[in-house]
């Protein structure tokens, strides 16, 4: 088969374009990857974006929540009173009950139960609140205790500021 002459110089440049073509596209392709990536690098990067952080709670170390209130007491020293006061109506009492032997250790365990009831009696109505001890769990972990003489309708609960020893509701 013979192929005019145009038509061979035609199939010629085909080829050679083809295969001119193939070469320059396997070698194209790496250069081209590595100018994108060059040019990629060279570019220049958006600087990341601050993202907020809340701020830790301050923890202070004269603020805290009162966890316990507890009266702090005294006791007057008893002055008899209330003994011999017992012991005479005891025996006034004992005194009422039998007749002869009995009525005289009536009598006597009488005086002698009222004169113990009435040093009680005495005892109790001399004791007296003479201050608090208040616990507070300060925000810093720590727990404090203190005296103060009045409560200022403070309670258990209440959230408190420490300002020179003493404690003020916030």
């Amino acid at each position: 088969m013979k192929f005019p002459r145009t038509q061979a110089i035609v199939c010629a440049l085909a080829v050679g374009a083809v295969t001119t073509l193939a070469a320059c596209g396997a070698g194209d392709a790496p250069a081209t990857a590595t100018t994108a990536t060059t040019a990629a690098a060279a570019a220049p990067r958006a600087a990341p974006k601050a993202v907020p952080v809340p701020a830790a709670p301050v923890v202070r170390a004269d603020l805290g929540r009162v966890t316990a209130i507890e009266p702090i007491t005294a006791t007057a020293k008893p002055s008899g009173a209330g003994a011999v006061v017992g012991g005479v109506l005891g025996a006034v009492i004992g005194n009422q009950i039998g007749n002869g032997n009995g009525r005289t250790a009536a009598t006597a365990v009488g005086a002698v139960g009222g004169a113990v009831v009435g040093n009680r009696v005495e005892k109790n109505r001399s004791e007296s609140v003479v201050g608090y001890r208040v616990t507070v769990q300060m925000d810093n972990g720590m727990t404090r205790s203190l005296e103060q003489s009045q409560l200022n309708d403070l309670r258990v609960g209440d959230r408190v500021r420490l300002d020179g020893g003493a404690l003020q509701r916030v």
